[in-house]
């Protein structure tokens, strides 16, 4: 039985705050989350995850999650569809479809599902799969944060193998990646297959279901307890508005973070590349930092912030931007240029801060000439 239950609609919003805010500026957006959240909670059962040492040795677990750029594109019209050869959507949850088609295709029965990120999209989905599925969603995740590739995980790291990797769409596209040369090269098919999902509306999903691995697996590589920590800081968040707090430094505390900076969205410009949403979001500061400039590059997430043209932040810690007055956090999607905002930042989850971690989620790999200095050593310094 699940460890916890969502059963309220607070609730739910609570946790999609949280997972909002984790998500770094990617991880889908917090209304597709209600999609999937909210019917559960409807209902009596409610909608919860269990802990990692519930699932058992030998069960089957696999990661589900949706691929493509965040860039907010717009619709096509019903004409230009059908120019295009797209007709109705006949598949209303793909992530559930995609799990189903990797168990028939691997013969092995998927009894626990395990989100491959943080993110008010591609958390929710997956908890949304395990209840439709009856399986067990699992309070864990593979990255501490919502990653743009899928060399940026714990069984990445590793050496879990990706493949086979069942594929299914809202279209009711459906395929199988056997196997790929490479995990970057399963990242291009992924976006490839994304972009033709997506093209007549960003809000579609392009479901993948892999990363199958055993229980024991599972224990080996997992981020625990990640699904609880977005409720707790997803709930400080709201309490402390209620009460008239701070909710940015409530969510600073819970998350062992910082506030970095408060200021106003002078700029956001981006672009839709390779099935990315690529770009930055300049800052001018108010209050204690009037007349500074904070400035962060992103991939889909954050990934480097400079205070003044000089270094702040980078990945793989977490760089976050929420509304300066409630708390509620923005993805890049919904980003626009006038909202006031404060930037927090929080330390990376351990396995991102070996060598390996660095390789695939430091700056370099981004081509920042930045070394990567943690958080933590950076605040300590900072006047």
């Amino acid at each position: 039985m699940p460890r916890h239950r969502i059963q309220s609609v607070t609730e739910a919003e609570d946790v999609l705050r949280g997972l909002t805010l984790l998500g770094t500026g990617g991880g889908g957006r917090p209304d597709k989350g209600r999609e999937y959240l909210l019917p559960h909670v409807a209902q009596a059962a409610g909608i919860g995850w269990v802990d990692v040492a519930d699932v058992p040795d030998d069960a089957w677990v696999c990661t589900t999650f949706g691929m493509g750029s965040i860039a907010p594109t717009p619709v096509l019209t019903a004409g230009e569809r059908a120019a295009l050869g797209y007709g109705e959507v006949t598949v209303e949850r793909p992530l559930a479809e995609a799990v189903q088609d990797l168990s028939a295709v691997t013969g092995r029965p998927v009894t626990a599902i395990v989100p491959f990120e943080l993110g008010a999209g591609n958390t929710a989905g997956p908890l949304d799969a395990a209840a439709r599925l009856g399986v067990l969603a699992v309070d864990a995740d593979l990255a501490g944060r919502a990653v743009p590739e899928l060399t940026q995980t714990t069984a990445a790291l590793v050496g879990v193998p990706l493949c086979p990797v069942a594929i299914c769409d809202s279209w009711g596209n459906r395929l199988v990646l056997r196997e790929a040369h490479s995990l970057p090269v399963a990242e291009r098919i992924g976006k490839l297959l994304s972009m033709a999902t997506r093209l007549p509306d960003p809000r579609l999903t392009c479901a993948h279901a892999g990363y199958l691995m055993t229980g024991a697996d599972l224990r080996r590589i997992a981020i625990p307890g990640t699904l609880s920590r977005a409720l707790a800081v997803g709930r400080a968040i709201r309490t402390a508005r209620e009460a008239g707090q701070d909710p940015l430094a409530a969510a600073a505390a819970v998350l062992g973070g910082w506030v970095l900076f408060t200021g106003v969205v002078t700029a956001h410009p981006w672009e839709s590349r390779e099935g990315y949403m690529v770009g930055e979001t300049l800052i001018e500061g108010r209050d204690a930092f009037r007349g500074r400039q904070l400035r962060i590059w992103y991939k889909n997430e954050n990934h480097a912030a400079w205070l003044d043209g000089r270094p702040l932040a980078t990945s793989p810690d977490l760089i976050m931007v929420a509304d300066a007055q409630t708390g509620e956090p923005y993805t890049n999607t919904d980003l626009a240029v006038g909202a006031t905002v404060g930037v927090l930042a929080a330390p990376a989850p351990a396995a991102f801060r070996t060598p390996q971690g660095l390789a695939v989620l430091g700056p370099a790999h981004f081509g920042l000439d930045i070394p990567y200095t943690p958080i933590e050593a950076t605040m300590a310094a900072r006047p």
